[in-house]
């Protein structure tokens, strides 16, 4: 194993406040003032554990049942983002949207929260797991089928859909598959459908004979061409990319790829095994990755209002982070959210703004659908002297930390802790995470 993926020993001081707000930014969704000092008290490990191993609420991760009848996909949103909120299951809620970029689905064609909610749920159980058997249950998943028209694939009429985007997106990415493999694993995978809201294989349906895939030959049907997919090099390596992309930089070094994808195997291509590793190792809490990638809306929401120790309207928030550019359930392509700088184009930073804006402002009880006592938060002293202390410990520009303390839009202290939150929020270094 590299240096890099050794695990990081932090000498005396080195596992501070930031160091800790950076983990659990990106192995969750931030954490609120009281797990941020556990996390002090405790060190590297315990927090890691506790995060890797923590498990939501069972009565919330159930109250959206009975609610699926009645087909809003915005109760559905809500529900999510109620999850993401609560913290019950940091690492397990940031995997499920990971792998919501990475297989999008949209309820737009899909046209069933039944079926949209099943697909989270399979997300979120066989997330941490083995990656070959959450690919080979997202193939057979109905609202994944649906998406990219499993049941006009068959036999004499192959729909290269699913098997280019497999490929393409899912397993292996561009340069790592020739033209006639998408073709060869359409014709395998002629026959898979849906009934309902369930799998479907219809025999007559299904092209029988020998195909040519990855230069074998054979009477290959779908598993068998997921089988031989995750048989190629480029699999690992490209599993390994988007778990350094989601948790370390939008543009991985092919060393760290390479590293990262043997750990994998040795893994045995267990998700939660090779994070334990990349989570605590000298990489991720190197220079090189703290905040190096642009917040996107959800997690943007999320962290801000755990760091303000806020309560936020999960329905709002689901709004809220749809108008930044990031609606649940409804990514707008099948290559998912482009991310990175996409986020902040004129549009989107405008609705950024007025997100972060609105938690600052409800301060006191001045949004019915936010609470937050900044005042309570801030402790005593100068407000406007600690928050960014308290929102970016290690990235408190002497510029940020004058402008903020430089504020005085009014003669008391609710009024500066408002505007000071209002500004570090909105700040360009507070979308860096």
């Amino acid at each position: 194993m590299s240096e890099w993926l050794e695990p990081w020993r932090p000498s005396a001081g080195d596992w501070d406040r930031a160091a800790a707000q950076h983990l659990w930014r990106r192995a969750g969704f931030g954490a609120r003032p009281a797990e941020l000092e556990r996390a002090l008290e405790e060190g590297l490990e315990p927090t890691l554990a506790r995060l890797s191993a923590a498990r939501g609420s069972p009565e919330l991760e159930a109250s959206i049942h009975p609610l699926l009848a009645a087909g809003d996909l915005e109760l559905l949103q809500a529900w999510w983002m109620a999850l993401i909120l609560e913290g019950g299951a940091p690492l397990r809620e940031r995997m499920t949207l990971v792998w919501h970029d990475l297989f999008a689905t949209s309820n737009d064609k899909v046209d069933d929260v039944r079926l949209m909610h099943a697909q989270n749920e399979l997300l979120r159980s066989a997330g941490l797991g083995d990656f070959r058997a959450l690919l080979r249950s997202v193939a057979r998943d109905p609202a994944m089928l649906r998406w990219l028209d499993g049941d006009t694939n068959r036999r004499g009429h192959p729909n290269e859909n699913f098997a280019r985007e497999l490929m393409e997106l899912f397993a292996l990415g561009i340069g790592n598959y020739e033209e006639r493999d998408v073709q060869e694993a359409a014709r395998a995978f002629s026959g898979w459908g849906t009934s309902g809201r369930a799998f479907a294989f219809r025999p007559e349906q299904h092209d029988a004979d020998e195909k040519t895939l990855f230069g074998r030959r054979g009477a290959w049907d779908g598993d068998d061409t997921l089988g031989l997919v995750l048989e190629q090099p480029a699999c690992a390596r490209h599993v390994a990319r988007v778990l350094l992309e989601a948790f370390v930089a939008p543009a991985p070094e092919e060393e760290w790829i390479a590293e990262l994808a043997g750990v994998l195997c040795a893994a045995e291509w267990r998700i939660d095994r090779t994070l334990e590793v990349l989570l605590s190792s000298r990489l991720f809490f190197s220079p090189r990755a703290r905040r190096a990638r642009i917040a996107g809306p959800v997690e943007l929401l999320a962290v801000a209002a755990r760091a303000l120790d806020a309560e936020l309207a999960p329905k709002r928030a689901a709004r809220l982070a749809a108008d930044m550019g990031q609606a649940l359930f409804r990514p707008p392509s099948v290559k998912g959210w482009d991310g990175g700088r996409a986020w902040i184009h004129s549009g989107s930073w405008i609705a950024r703004h007025n997100a972060l804006v609105a938690l600052a402002a409800a301060d006191g009880g001045r949004d019915g659908e936010i609470r937050v006592e900044l005042a309570a938060w801030l402790g005593s002293g100068e407000p406007s002297g600690r928050v960014v202390e308290r929102l970016l410990p290690d990235a408190a520009s002497a510029r940020l930390a004058a402008e903020v303390s430089s504020l005085a839009p009014g003669s008391n202290a609710a009024e500066r802790a408002r505007a000071a939150v209002a500004l570090v929020l909105t700040s360009p270094e507070f979308q860096l995470f």
